[in-house]
């Protein structure tokens, strides 16, 4: 039996996970509705992975208020560094820069440094709709300590790996930050985690400049082995998420390749994965094709691995 993993964003410490996982249900169960699929989901049928709390304890607990430098309490200027990175891409994505700016961060130091973020986060509050620089922030920072804190990184991981090892095939659904740690956990080779028929990421952030260098310091960039095939879905409007995970922006060598597809996430900002809106669940899994792509994975009828007990011989 194929089982089903779903694996959250950022934004998520201190909330209640079984909350969260019912919502997430019932968007998936919408999306698979109107993707015409007659299955639905119950708490029982899917394993939903809370990393949220441990990922608040390494950043410092509670969220911190905005301030008037659009700073972070301890912000290191590595931090700020990948905060101007982001910000300046999503402010490109958006057109409010139409040129580089002439001084890239990896340069900037001390009040030249949080100058520029400043600078860069106003105009994400000014001219940037469904975004705030507050939010932006906060979704860097658990990116950033997730992909840069080793103690961090290993203990999320740990948990991560412990729910995708297991005897049957699994499925994986990760937003945002999740992507981010599926992809991590998955390309390296997690005991157990031998049989990833589809994974599929929604609006990954994979493939902004400063994630994606992040990404590559840990390890060069390479094929989730345990996955047969990986789509990548983002609304255009999300920008949170910026770019397809194409050769282009995210280049995994090999003769395999990601999909990639857009959909439309109608909720404010076009990033959550599970929402409410006009009383009716949205956000991304509740898009048609993410049910589509669920339920075909789910009911698909799979040969045995070699190997395994009851397995044809070659």
């Amino acid at each position: 039996m194929t089982r089903l993993i779903l694996l959250h964003g950022r934004d998520t410490g201190g909330l209640d996970p079984e909350r969260i996982e019912a919502g997430w249900l019932a968007a998936l169960n919408a999306g698979l509705a109107d993707a015409g699929a007659e299955l639905r989901l119950r708490d029982d049928d899917a394993t939903f992975v809370f990393y949220g709390d441990a990922l608040a304890a390494v950043t410092g607990g509670d969220e911190p208020p905005p301030i008037t430098t659009h700073g972070l309490p301890g912000l290191s200027e590595d931090a700020a560094r990948f905060a101007l990175s982001v910000a300046r891409e999503v402010l490109s994505g958006s057109g409010v820069l139409t040129a580089a700016p002439s001084v890239a961060p990896a340069s900037l130091t001390g009040g030249s440094l949080w100058a520029a973020l400043s600078a860069a986060l106003a105009a994400v509050d000014r001219w940037v709709p469904g975004l705030s620089s507050a939010i932006l922030l906060l979704f860097v920072r658990d990116v950033y300590v997730y992909l840069t804190d080793d103690e961090a990184r290993s203990t999320i991981d740990t948990g991560v790996a412990a729910a995708f090892a297991g005897d049957e095939p699994a499925v994986v659904v990760a937003h945002s930050l999740g992507s981010v740690i599926a992809y991590q956990v998955l390309r390296s080779a997690v005991p157990g985690a031998d049989d990833v028929p589809l994974l599929v990421t929604l609006g990954s952030p994979l493939a902004i400049t400063a994630v994606l260098d992040a990404v590559r310091a840990l390890a060069p960039l390479t094929w989730p082995e345990p996955v047969q095939r990986w789509v990548a879905l983002r609304d255009p409007r999300d920008l949170l998420t910026l770019n397809d995970l194409d050769p282009a922006a995210f280049p995994v060598p090999g003769p395999r390749s990601i999909e990639n597809a857009h959909v439309e996430n109608p909720v404010p900002g076009h990033h959550a994965a599970a929402s409410t809106l006009d009383g009716r669940p949205a956000g991304y899994l509740a898009a048609p094709e993410v049910g589509a792509l669920v339920a075909e994975a789910l009911t698909a009828v799979r040969p045995a691995r070699p190997g395994a007990e009851g397995a044809c011989p070659p």
